[in-house]
């Protein structure tokens, strides 16, 4: 989810209480956390870590197509996610 970046008011709250600890403080004073390089999403470009991954390890996709890349390896892999109960989005697999 993306957040007005404008009300943040540097209490850190949000820092605490994420439950993947991926939130940060960005250099210029908010609080920020990984959109999945949503500008490149949106231009139909997988997000920038998956592109430079060097082992090709990381793969992106729609979850609710399943022709998509992810679909199929989660059908054929055994996968875990981290605090599946949380119920959070976008999720996030582990391939084992």
């Amino acid at each position: 989810m993306l957040y007005d970046t404008t009300r943040c008011i540097g209490c850190k709250a949000c820092l605490a209480s994420c439950p993947y600890d991926a939130r940060f403080v960005h250099p210029d004073g908010y609080a920020d956390k990984c959109t999945f390089c949503l500008h490149r999403v949106e231009k139909g470009q997988d997000p920038a870590c998956v592109s430079v991954c060097p082992t090709h390890c990381m793969h992106f996709g729609d979850l609710d197509d399943p022709e998509s890349e992810v679909s199929r390896l989660l059908a054929s892999r055994r996968h875990h996610a981290v605090l599946p109960e949380a119920g959070t989005r976008p999720r996030i697999f582990y391939l084992e």
